[in-house]
């Protein structure tokens, strides 16, 4: 069922705002003091960023709104391109990156904020709060967006601008921010078919997305 109160929803976005905003702020380095020059250039960070300026915008509209059970997302396209995005980053980093989490042998707080903790609370976040059955069929192709910009973005700035993406573990190995985006050390076929495999799979994961929502809309109707 929907939770129908707009305190709780409001109340929800903002602790997501305030786990969000730790979470970027101690992993850009600003919160000891520095800056991280390559802090922009990871999916993580680029995925949480966006989110953040979404779920700020929201959380303003549901205040400035009269209504006290607002059933309207605000603008659901881009809350499902921001849930997908962050889901596309959990499931990378826990599959794929789940090493890079620690650092000499200490679980690295802040990725675990961003990697599952603002994740999670995005996908409660619909799951408890938005009206079902609002989810288009074309909606998977949209909410890659985001994903699909930031390849285009690596691939022009580091192979064709020539330009330094690395770092962290990346750092002195590559100059993209993750190796398997490296055609020098995946080949350029390895690589595209990585990233082609990746669209396919999360695409595939926004269609189940639609599935449960209608799943969910059918149910709550009964």
């Amino acid at each position: 069922m929907r939770v129908k109160s707009k305190a709780l929803s409001i109340a929800w976005k903002l602790a997501l705002l305030v786990f969000a905003t730790w979470g970027l702020l101690d992993g850009s380095g600003i919160l000891a003091g520095h800056y991280l020059s390559g802090f922009p250039n990871m999916f993580t960070n680029v995925s949480n960023l966006f989110a953040w300026g979404y779920f700020a915008c929201a959380t303003v509209w549901l205040v400035v709104r009269r209504a006290d059970d607002d059933a309207v997302t605000f603008a659901p396209a881009v809350k499902y391109t921001a849930m997908v995005s962050l889901v596309v980053t959990m499931l990378i980093a826990h599959f794929m990156l789940f090493d890079a989490m620690f650092q000499n042998g200490q679980l690295v707080l802040h990725l675990v904020v961003l990697h599952y903790v603002v994740p999670i609370m995005a996908l409660l976040d619909w799951l408890l709060f938005d009206e079902k059955g609002r989810m288009p069929l074309w909606g998977p192709l949209a909410w890659m967006s985001l994903v699909l910009a930031y390849l285009v973005v690596v691939m022009v700035r580091v192979g064709l601008l020539g330009h330094d993406m690395g770092g962290g573990t990346t750092a002195d190995v590559t100059r993209y921010p993750y190796t398997f985006l490296d055609p020098a050390l995946s080949g350029a076929g390895g690589v595209a078919l990585f990233c082609l495999s990746m669209l396919v799979a999360f695409v595939a994961l926004g269609f189940v997305m639609v599935g449960i929502d209608r799943l969910l809309a059918r149910l709550a109707r009964r």
